[in-house]
């Protein structure tokens, strides 16, 4: 079975690296990514129309190439969008604005197997080696191996951050800043001092209860400012990203080149 990539960095006190090929239904993509040594891969369902198939064939394509897939869900598609994307392989799964302890438990309870939680048993998916592991082995490996990240991208969280971050099962928090940014009335004010103050509050209530914490950032140096303060999950980038950047700096360099025709 396979382990998480993500996971294993974090434990080491090391930072991982996340980008988001999110913008069509592409393995190509995805497998771009890990041959570049991503240790992780964003597959966004809450704002891609992404079905479940097409997300258990990015996660099947993830494999191949040994990175990590973790898929955003859409929140409040019941129980089964908790667990089925990581039935088809997913190493973790980010949920969407959760802001109280009931939210966080509920995901928790779907996302873990017993004693740990109450995710329903399935043992002939990717993740069980197609029912080719044990089936006991395998419950042990997905509750040590998967992880669930939450999202803080709500004001009303940041009132709600011990009670969330108590739940078992819990692993990673994952900053939305523009979302953030505009629940606090400030929106892409990202070095605004409110924000801040949330991001300060946020990385002290991880450190409290010894949760990972991360956001997306722009570039290495943006992580590595973040990572002093106290930052390991980090997603940088996607394909529209760069299909954009590198369009644009397409039209640019001929336009330049053909300067006085």
């Amino acid at each position: 079975m396979r382990r998480s990539k993500v996971l294993e960095r974090l434990r080491a006190g090391k930072s991982a690296l996340m980008t988001n090929p999110s913008m069509g239904h592409s393995p190509m993509a995805v497998g771009l990514a890990g041959k570049a040594g991503m240790d992780g891969v964003w597959l966004d369902m809450e704002h891609r129309p992404y079905t479940p198939r097409e997300i258990a064939e990015l996660c099947a394509a993830a494999h191949l190439v040994d990175v990590d897939p973790v898929v955003r869900i859409r929140k409040g598609e019941g129980y089964t969008s908790v667990f089925r994307p990581l039935e088809d392989g997913a190493a973790g799964i980010i949920v969407p604005h959760v802001a109280a302890r009931d939210e966080a438990e509920w995901v928790a309870r779907n996302a873990k197997y017993p004693p740990a939680g109450r995710r329903g048993l399935e043992t002939v998916m990717l993740d069980a080696d197609l029912g080719y592991a044990d089936s006991l082995q395998y419950m042990a490996h997905a509750n040590r191996e998967t992880f669930v990240c939450i999202q803080i991208e709500d004001a009303e969280a940041l009132d709600h951050l011990d009670a969330i971050l108590s739940v078992p099962g819990i692993d990673v928090l994952f900053i939305g800043p523009a979302d953030l940014t505009a629940s606090l009335g400030i929106p892409f004010q990202f070095t605004h001092p409110t924000y801040d103050d949330a991001v300060s509050r946020i990385a002290r209530a991880a450190a409290k209860f010894g949760k990972w914490w991360g956001l997306p950032v722009p570039d290495g140096a943006a992580a590595r400012r973040w990572a002093a303060r106290g930052a390991r999950f980090f997603n940088i980038g996607s394909d529209y990203s760069l299909l954009k950047s590198g369009f644009a700096r397409i039209r640019q360099e001929f336009d330049q080149a053909m300067a006085g025709e």
